[in-house]
């Protein structure tokens, strides 16, 4: 009898097929090993990007802190010169308020009255002073009402008085000074 051994065929392919998937087995490996090779190396050029950009933001955080810091002062600066201002402008019209509100007294005043005294405490002028009649003291307080100098003209009291055998008014008035 005569034997023919036909495994070995079979035998030398399985060792084929073993080597080929060894092969295949290890070409992925290495196409896996690249292809993380190529992700880690994508993601440390994106990391040092982002660490720049962040560098580069806190640097122009840093330069505008300091415009800001620029600003405000600036800011502050304009506030103390626009008070100053403010306070020139005030004490320009109030110089002269003195002298408008001494003008409108002399051109209102009439001819049958006196004056004796003028006292200005803020806003208010009290006059003292002594006129001939009622009328005269009415038609004065009318006269300063109307010259819109004064907002309010009150007459706080008139008591008859005798001067050099003359029977006149006495009067106390308070004048507020309008806007």
């Amino acid at each position: 009898m005569i034997k023919i051994n036909l495994l070995v065929g079979r035998e030398e392919r399985k060792k084929q097929s073993i080597r080929n998937e060894v092969t295949i087995f290890v070409l992925v490996i290495a196409l896996v090993l690249i292809f993380i090779g190529f992700v880690q190396w994508v993601s440390t050029r994106q990391r040092e990007e982002i660490i720049t950009q962040i560098q580069n933001s806190q640097a122009e955080l840093k330069r505008l802190e300091a415009v800001k810091r620029e600003i405000q002062k600036a800011k502050t600066n304009k506030k103390i010169l626009e008070e100053k201002l403010k306070i020139i402008e005030t004490l320009n019209k109030n110089r002269t308020r003195p002298i408008e509100i001494m003008t409108v007294f002399a051109s209102k005043i009439p001819d049958k009255m006196w004056l004796k005294s003028l006292n200005k405490n803020d806003q208010k002028v009290t006059l003292q002073g002594v006129a001939l009649d009622d009328e005269t003291i009415a038609n004065f307080m009318k006269k300063l009402q109307e010259s819109g100098t004064f907002s309010a003209v009150e007459l706080v009291v008139t008591e008859r008085v005798t001067i050099e055998k003359l029977n006149l008014k006495q009067f106390t008035m308070i004048c507020t000074i309008g806007a």
